[in-house]
């Protein structure tokens, strides 16, 4: 197993790139021809809250990374409120209607139980525990039955409190370093990393993710071709100006944030003309004014659309809105 650690995904991208020009192997796949690494790969995020990837030739959408890590938070699988953000999403459904391997079905209700607030009950009542464990893998009807085109990439999830920290490790079967990894991976599993943390009145540590098969497809050879250096450092903001919102004021107000989250993903998918009230605001603050923005740019207004970008409050995500958005203009 190699090791990549950093202290972002836009760090951990560029010696993604670099290591998968080094080590990668050429398999045909199901999917076609991939470099693969020939050993398991972990990617160690010193600051996982650092969660968007502004790499310009990446291109990575986040609209659709935010707004589906919300969708997975409210436990939702129905396609309808994803494919808003990515039309392709449809495709990956079996019955046109939900995903299967929805990981925030599987963590909210697949199993017939809630194992997002089960891991909180957990963790609030024993912090030294080894067994705050989350499963996405169902055996029963994964292993045995194949047929599906959405089956879980990520498998398990275990938590660990370390010195006041929440650290994660993510187990994952088959990680596209492209798309998954260090694109939707890396903003998904910190939003639920931070949502847990905070509910448990815990900083946010250290996300690690365990990628059994890490491979890059061949149509993204071109970025694995133009990696320049090893640490290469691929995180643009140094002078730390930059101010992230949290999900949420505390523990007290972790059950509000999950019920919201539902009311949200609802209100969107139904199309409604006024969003809210919320009483958390990280929905007022960001999420509001991101859709706002992602509807303007759909309806062909991008300069309307630049306007609620700039007025998301967390610095992160509103600078990558930008930047995306600009790069549609270009």
């Amino acid at each position: 197993m190699q090791v990549i650690k950093a202290r972002n995904v836009n760090d951990a991208y560029n010696s993604a790139l670099w290591t998968m020009k080094v080590i990668g192997i050429k398999e045909q796949t199901r999917n076609g021809v991939a470099l693969v690494a020939p050993y398991p790969i972990a990617t160690v995020y010193n600051d996982p809250v650092e969660r968007m990837l502004f790499d310009p030739k990446r291109d990575a959408n986040p609209f659709f990374h935010v707004a589906e890590a919300i969708w997975m938070l409210a436990g939702k699988n129905e396609v309808g409120f994803v494919k808003r953000f990515a039309s392709n999403m449809q495709t990956f459904s079996d019955d046109g209607h939900t995903l299967n391997g929805a990981y925030g079905a599987r963590w909210r209700d697949y199993f017939e139980y809630d194992q997002i607030t089960e891991v909180i009950k957990l963790l609030r009542k024993d912090r030294h525990t080894r067994r705050a464990v989350l499963g996405m893998w169902d055996p029963a009807n994964d292993l045995t039955d194949q047929t599906s085109k959405d089956l879980p990439c990520n498998t398990h999830i275990y938590f660990r409190v370390n010195q006041g920290y929440l650290d994660m490790t993510v187990c994952c079967r088959s990680n596209d370093i492209i798309w998954g990894c260090y694109g939707a991976n890396a903003v998904h599993m910190s939003y639920l990393q931070e949502f847990i943390a905070l509910s448990c009145g815990f900083k946010v540590g250290t996300y690690t993710q365990i990628s059994n098969n890490w491979h890059v497809y061949e149509h993204h050879f071109n970025l694995v071709d133009s990696a320049a250096t090893e640490d290469e450092h691929g995180y643009p903001y140094d002078d730390d100006n930059l101010e992230s919102v949290p999900l949420i004021g505390g523990p007290d107000w972790s059950i509000q944030f999950l019920s919201e989250c539902g009311r949200f993903v609802d209100q969107v998918t139904n199309n409604v003309e006024i969003y809210g009230p919320y009483q958390c605001a990280y929905f007022n603050w960001v999420m509001v004014p991101l859709v706002k923005s992602w509807d303007n740019y759909k309806a062909g207004d991008t300069p309307r659309a630049l306007q609620y970008a700039t007025t998301i409050r967390d610095d992160f995500i509103s600078l990558a809105c930008q930047q995306w958005l600009n790069r549609r203009i270009k």
